[in-house]
C-alpha cells in the first residue's frame, strides 16, 4: 500500500504541474491573462501539495512517516496557506473569464482567508508535531469550507449559461473534494482507513486542472 501510495501521489505531482506549464504556455502564445492566472493556479496547486506529500513519500520508501512527523506537520500548514490561495485564484479567474466583478465577493472572501489565515496559525494547531487535535481541525476549516461554498454557488449559478458550463463541472468537482476531505478531518483520527479519502480529493483536484486545460 506504500508503494502505492507513493508511486500514486508522483504521478499526481509530476502531472499537475506538467499541466499547469502547459496552460501557462498557451495563456502566454494566446495573451490571455485568464488562462495564465488558471496554470499559475494549477502550479500553486502542485507544488503547495507537494510540501506534504513529499514527506509522505519519503517516510513510506524509508524509515516510516513517525520519522518525519515534523516535516509532515509544517507541510500540511504550507499546503493549508497554498490550497487557500488556489481558490481565490479560481475565483479570479472566473471573474475574468465572465467580466463578473462582484466586490462584495472578492471583500468576502478576502475576509475569509484572513480568518483561515489567523486560525491556521493558532498555536494549538500544533504544526512542528504534526498536530492532529480535531477542534483545531474543524476551526481552521470553517472559513475554508465557506470560501468553497460561495464558490462553488457562484459557478453553478454562472454555467446556467451554456458559455460557461465548464463552471459547473468545476463546481461538482470541488464539492466531491470538500466531501471526502471533512471526511478525512472528523474520521480519520478514529478510524485510520478514512484518510483515503485524501486519493479522491486528490483525482477531483487533478481533474479541476484538466478541465481548465481542456478549455484554455
Amino acid at each position: 500500500m506504500n508503494y502505492f501510495e507513493s508511486a500514486f501521489d508522483i504521478i499526481y505531482l509530476l502531472s499537475v504541474i506538467i499541466i499547469s506549464i502547459l496552460i501557462i504556455r498557451k495563456g502566454i502564445i494566446k495573451k490571455q491573462k485568464a488562462v495564465i492566472v488558471f496554470g499559475i493556479m494549477g502550479l500553486l496547486l502542485g507544488f503547495g501539495d507537494s510540501f506534504h506529500l513529499i514527506p509522505r513519500i519519503i517516510g513510506h520508501l524509508t524509515t516510516g512517516l513517525d520519522d518525519y512527523q515534523t516535516s509532515l506537520g509544517i507541510g500540511k500548514l504550507l499546503t493549508g496557506i497554498t490550497m487557500t490561495i488556489f481558490y481565490y485564484l479560481i475565483y479570479l479567474y472566473y471573474s475574468i473569464i465572465t467580466n463578473d466583478k462582484n466586490k462584495r465577493v472578492f471583500l468576502t472572501l478576502a475576509i475569509l482567508i484572513a480568518i483561515r489565515f489567523v486560525f491556521l496559525a493558532l498555536p494549538g494547531n500544533d504544526w512542528v508535531n504534526n498536530g492532529n487535535d480535531l477542534f483545531y481541525g474543524i476551526l481552521r476549516n470553517i472559513p475554508f469550507a465557506l470560501i468553497g461554498i460561495i464558490i462553488t454557488t457562484i459557478f453553478i449559478k454562472k454555467s446556467k449559461n451554456p458559455e460557461y458550463h465548464m463552471f459547473k463541472q468545476m463546481a461538482y468537482w470541488i464539492i466531491v473534494s470538500f466531501v471526502c476531505y471533512i471526511i478525512v478531518i472528523l474520521g480519520s483520527g478514529f478510524i485510520p482507513l478514512l484518510g483515503a479519502f485524501m486519493m479522491p480529493k486528490t483525482i477531483a483536484y487533478f481533474i479541476i486542472i484538466w478541465i481548465g486545460y481542456k478549455n484554455s
